[in-house]
């Protein structure tokens, strides 16, 4: 497989899991805190009505937000990985290739957006919502020119650099009270900051020969196959704003909006820290586990579940005090996408472990069934209960993926994985719930509590963490922080 030699660059640099994973969580971390700052400026500013009309303008956009990749960035990764100073012709015509992308995927935007029954925006914001996805997706080959030496400090810088810049845009847009529109140019702004911030970290690092002639066909080639999955999972997670904004109201997609700002970072954020697995997993032999997916996976199932009892049981402190008073309808909605989220979570971890043992195209089939799953029952809950059957919607299908993921894995692995705890965590996580439900009279906060301190005697009491586990685990990042991590 192509990410082979991938992985034994990252082998032969000596680079740990630890500390692959503890930089691109650092990083993620500030990010979500200015994409907070982004999120309550707009909910604050905009209003419920105008909230929605931004996420459903951002939402339509995002359907094709994976399409401009097209797995280019893992081409141009293992190409610069492999050899990092000869393939100056691969990247330039990997950066003709995303322009040629870009301008397609603007026109398919503007295309399904005219056809569209419900035009809740203008056409013209909608130009302005896909001109920011188009022009941020040219500094994509920089950030894997990073990637592929291992640069992952200057990928965060990065990341960093664009989303400050891009708070800072937000906040002078509600300095002078501005609207829809002027947050969607702002965003204008931050795209043509995110290619000139990208360009400009990676210069040095750029490919300085020419290298053998690539064309656009054989890169595209190459890279479909990688983004397939990715680009069908974007669908799977993006359809919902679209159906429920020609479905439903502005108020809605606004309330349904402000309830997804806290998942999907802590969406992303789980996605970071199950991504850093792919080399490492490649590595190993099939009838073989080195313990990293174990180590992570056991990590993910005890964090997932006491995140959706905090978020969940919080969720309408949590709304208010960030959007105001007039989304706390939100409320129950964040509730349930709090549990979809630990869903993700769990699932996240399983899916990566199966591409990366060739499981690809079964894994692309799982998530296709997925979104069709997901299309039919938001167009018959949308209609009977809104943003509410939306998000119970998404519970529905990431619970199945859930299952079937964890299916898939048994089966393709066997006894190679061997998986402690799982039954006791799942009866933990049921006590919690039983309990929050029993004392939810006492108010959020005590209902919340007593949930976190059952699920984690139930741990303690069948030893699926004990005082070892954190103390290594901290240990660990510890010696990260210091730059003494081992490989």
């Amino acid at each position: 497989m192509a990410e082979g030699p991938i992985s034994r660059s990252v082998d032969h640099h000596k680079v740990s899991l630890t500390r692959v994973t503890s930089i691109l969580l650092s990083g993620r971390l500030v990010g979500v805190a200015f994409g907070l700052v982004n999120a309550v400026v707009l909910a604050r500013v905009l209003g419920v009505t105008a909230l929605g009309e931004y996420a459903y303008a951002m939402g339509l956009v995002a359907l094709f937000g994976l399409v401009p990749n097209a797995g280019l960035s893992t081409v141009i990764t293992r190409a610069i990985a492999l050899d990092p100073d000869h393939n100056g012709q691969l990247f330039s015509t990997a950066q003709r290739t995303q322009v040629m992308l870009g301008i397609g995927v603007f026109a398919a935007i503007m295309a399904v957006a005219t056809m569209l029954p419900q035009h809740i925006v203008s056409l013209s914001d909608i130009a302005l919502a896909g001109g920011q996805l188009v022009l941020g997706s040219l500094s994509i080959p920089y950030l894997a020119v990073l990637a592929g030496r291992a640069r992952y400090d200057l990928a965060a810088v990065v990341e960093l650099s664009v989303a400050c810049l891009g708070t800072a845009s937000f906040l002078v847009v509600a300095a002078y009270q501005g609207g829809l529109t002027d947050f969607l140019a702002a965003q204008i702004v931050n795209a043509v900051g995110s290619i000139v911030i990208a360009r400009s970290v990676a210069k040095k690092y750029l490919p300085g020969s020419s290298g053998a002639a690539c064309s656009m066909v054989v890169l595209l080639r190459e890279g479909i196959p990688f983004g397939a999955a990715s680009i069908v999972q974007n669908l799977y997670t993006r359809i919902d704003i679209l159906l429920l904004g020609q479905l439903s109201t502005p108020a809605m997609v606004g309330l349904y909006s402000a309830a997804y700002k806290p998942v999907n970072m802590l969406l992303s954020f789980g996605a970071s820290a199950s991504g850093t697995l792919f080399p490492y997993l490649v590595q190993e032999a099939r009838s073989v586990s080195s313990g990293s997916f174990e180590r992570v996976f056991k990590l993910v199932m005890v964090v997932a579940p006491a995140m959706a009892f905090l978020i969940g049981g919080l969720a309408q402190l949590i709304v208010e005090m960030l959007f105001g008073v007039e989304y706390a309808p939100a409320a129950i909605m964040l509730t349930i996408l709090a549990w979809s989220a630990a869903a993700n979570w769990l699932y996240a971890p399983i899916g990566l472990a199966l591409q990366a043992r060739g499981y690809e195209r079964a894994w692309m089939a799982v998530l296709a069934a997925a979104l069709l799953a997901n299309a039919a029952l938001n167009l018959w809950t949308i209609p009977r209960w809104g943003g509410l059957g939306a998000a119970a919607s998404t519970l529905l299908c990431e619970g199945l993926l859930l299952c079937i993921c964890s299916g898939m894995m048994r089966r393709a692995f066997g006894a190679a994985l061997s998986i402690q705890g799982v039954p006791a965590c799942a009866g933990a996580t049921l006590v919690g719930l039983v309990t929050f439900v029993g004392v939810r009279d006492a108010g959020a906060m005590a209902s919340t509590l007593a949930a976190l301190v059952l699920y984690a005697t139930v741990l303690w009491v069948f030893r699926v963490v004990t005082a070892s586990d954190v103390l290594k685990l901290l240990g660990r990042f510890r010696e990260t922080a210091q730059g003494h991590a081992r490989a």
